[in-house]
């Protein structure tokens, strides 16, 4: 427990601005979505929609990895319970967005590139999940938190880039 205490301090300064950026990152994306123009074609809205429906969830579950990371003092169970649960309960709407896309044959365009867009999100998911159950399962050595850690922080990162990303994309849209 101690080792697991001193690698979650060294990692607690990544948790702490993981958690301000992603903020301030859905601040962002609120501007971005009320600039919308009104007069576009209902089909590019609505996969608009779901892209910044999805882009604010990857955000809002970066937001939730860095808060509870930033909690002090708890076993490595309680951080990959928190993972887990998080991550589980993440994957329902981009899995339902997926769905309801994938359904949608009226706008071929729009729905390859939002299926192309969360990609990326699910590879950040799959490593928060392999990071959240590595701290359920294995943490007796130094070597073995740190991975569990690294899978986290591997994790966050690309779920923070797919939103930069859709984000940037939902911005060039909304200017065009």
């Amino acid at each position: 427990m101690e080792d697991f205490l001193k690698e979650l301090q060294a990692w607690q300064p990544f948790f702490i601005t993981l958690a301000g950026v992603s903020a301030t990152l859905a601040g962002l994306l609120f501007v971005a979505v009320s600039l919308q123009p009104a007069k576009q074609e209902e089909g590019a809205r609505t996969n608009l929609r779901r892209l910044a429906e999805h882009t604010f969830a990857d955000l809002v579950q970066v937001l939730f990895i860095g808060v509870f990371f930033a909690v002090p003092g708890q076993p490595p169970s309680f951080y990959g319970i928190s993972m887990v649960a998080i991550t589980g309960m993440g994957l329902r709407e981009p899995l339902r967005r997926l769905l309801e896309t994938w359904r949608d044959r009226d706008h071929v365009t729009h729905r390859r590139h939002f299926i192309n867009r969360l990609g990326l999100s699910l590879v950040g998911r799959a490593l928060l999940c392999v990071g959240g159950i590595s701290l359920i399962l294995s943490h007796a050595t130094a070597a073995q938190i740190e991975d569990a850690m690294s899978y986290v922080c591997s994790g966050s990162v690309v779920l923070l880039i797919a939103a930069m990303r859709n984000a940037w994309f939902l911005m060039l849209q909304e200017m065009s």
